[in-house]
């Protein structure tokens, strides 16, 4: 058994004695100087009421000393809570001096001492409470001209671009800042443990390494902020903690080798947390398709203009997105098409070339096309010779093969060595057991032979809805 510490936890218990016990004293002594002499007959009483307080001052002095022995507290505030308590029982005891010695003309300087003591109760306590409900608990609900506003810290996370958010950077470090370094910064350690730089998260401290890169479960930090929020062993100890969603956010951070420049990564991110920092930050990171996640830079609008005059369609993705999205109208497409084509073969990611007599050479005539992810050559003379250009295309998605001249085994052989994920092919020279044979081998690519359109109940007029009520 610590006694210690028993004996110091009944210090949040008889603190407020001497605080209520002076103030009432204060309030003897305005009677008393005001004329109320019915209420408060002799300066006596409000020397006794000081001197109460002075007593129960000490007996909170005593526990509140014997509590610091239980290291829960940062060095720096529980110091300051400290040496200012021991000022206050100073300014107490010559407080009561001067009631006594003090001639009755005194009157107003006695007001002034009185008044002193009481104005660092009043910073006592403040310091005390900083100890037990953290540096903003007096001000986190006031005007936002007494605290920092939270909501500033936000705006400037959901101005940056998702993808390039640096988790440590800009998360984990202002997170470390306002809740861990009250009590391990270079100027406390408390435990041995100092968090002020990223180094420091890696420097082993009187129990653990804070962070072990790649296994957040034996990492002390994760270890420690994970725990419920009344365990002995939480942190930080007092405060509203760290929440939910930053517990995730640094699991996923040391669990993906807690580099100081790591970025956050869709395809290795849990749905939970994508969810969390949607909710939390607006951060989304829901699973994007290729083409939403390269960047490339923009073009002349000579050669694009050039590409419209021979019968392209074409247009950007969007304002932030410079990929194009390209279209031939004409009925037919000869070399000088497809030479202009390849002038902005780098920058197109949809591509549509349809019922214009697209023949197999011409296609291998077309430039690579590193960031194609939909390609529609339907209706037109090509065959299974193009299955080469196609598996070239790291990240194609969808093609669309329908009224070509594919077989089976050019199909198989596309499906097995490309990434596509649907695949059109209707009204092809395959026939349909074929066909079923192929949904049945890959079961992972949707493959459409047929349009289907849902069946909608016919409409009736009011007049016949009417009817039928």
């Amino acid at each position: 058994m610590n006694w210690e510490i028993f004996i110091g936890r009944f210090h949040p218990l008889v603190v407020h004695l001497p605080i209520g016990i002076f103030i009432l004293g204060y309030c003897f002594e305005l009677l008393f100087r005001f004329g109320f002499h019915k209420l408060v007959p002799s300066r006596k009483v409000v020397v006794l009421a000081y001197s109460l307080g002075l007593l129960a001052g000490l007996i909170s002095a005593v526990t509140g000393w014997l509590l610091s022995f239980s290291e829960d507290y940062g060095i720096e505030p529980l110091n300051n809570h400290k040496q200012l308590g021991l000022a206050t029982l100073a300014v107490m005891l010559l407080v009561i001096i001067y009631q006594v010695k003090a001639p009755a003309s005194k009157y107003r300087l006695k007001l002034a001492a009185s008044s002193l003591a009481l104005l660092l109760i009043a910073l006592t306590g403040h310091y005390g409470g900083n100890l037990t409900h953290g540096s903003n608990y007096l001000v986190e609900y006031g005007p936002s001209f007494l605290h920092d506003d939270p909501n500033a810290f936000l705006d400037q996370i959901r101005k940056k671009d998702p993808d390039s958010l640096v988790i440590y950077q800009d998360l984990i470090h202002p997170l470390i800042q306002s809740k861990c370094l009250e009590c391990h910064s270079a100027e406390n350690k408390k435990g041995g443990l100092k968090l002020e730089t990223y180094k420091d998260l890696f420097r082993e401290g009187n129990h653990d390494i804070p962070v072990l890169a790649g296994n957040p479960d034996l990492s002390e930090l994760f270890q420690r902020i994970s725990l419920p929020k009344n365990h002995e062993k939480v942190m930080p100890p007092r405060g509203p903690g760290i929440g939910y969603t930053d517990t995730q956010i640094i699991r996923y951070w040391i669990d993906n080798g807690a580099d100081s420049l790591a970025t956050f990564n869709s395809e290795k991110m849990s749905e939970e947390l994508i969810a969390l920092l949607k909710r939390d930050y607006e951060l989304d990171f829901s699973p994007r398709s290729y083409y939403e996640k390269v960047k490339v830079d923009s073009l002349d609008a000579l050669i694009l203009e050039d590409l419209r005059s021979k019968n392209f369609k074409v247009s950007y993705l969007g304002s932030n997105n410079l990929l194009l999205d390209v279209e031939y109208t004409g009925d037919t497409i000869q070399k000088e098409q497809i030479n202009a084509l390849n002038r902005v073969s780098g920058q197109i990611t949809f591509l549509k070339i349809r019922a214009c007599n697209l023949s197999d050479d011409m296609i291998e005539k077309i430039a690579d096309l590193p960031h194609l992810t939909r390609a529609d050559l339907s209706s037109n003379p090509i065959t299974g010779r193009i299955v080469p250009f196609l598996v070239a295309k790291p990240h194609l998605e969808m093609v669309n093969l329908n009224q070509t001249r594919f077989t089976s085994e050019s199909v198989q052989k596309l499906l097995e060595k490309s990434g596509l994920s649907r695949i059109y092919l209707t009204n092809t020279e395959i026939p349909a057991e074929e066909i079923a044979d192929l949904k049945k081998t890959f079961a992972d690519v949707e493959i459409i032979t047929e349009f289907k359109f849902e069946k909608v109940e016919e409409a009736k007029s009011v007049f016949e809805q009417e009817a039928t009520r």
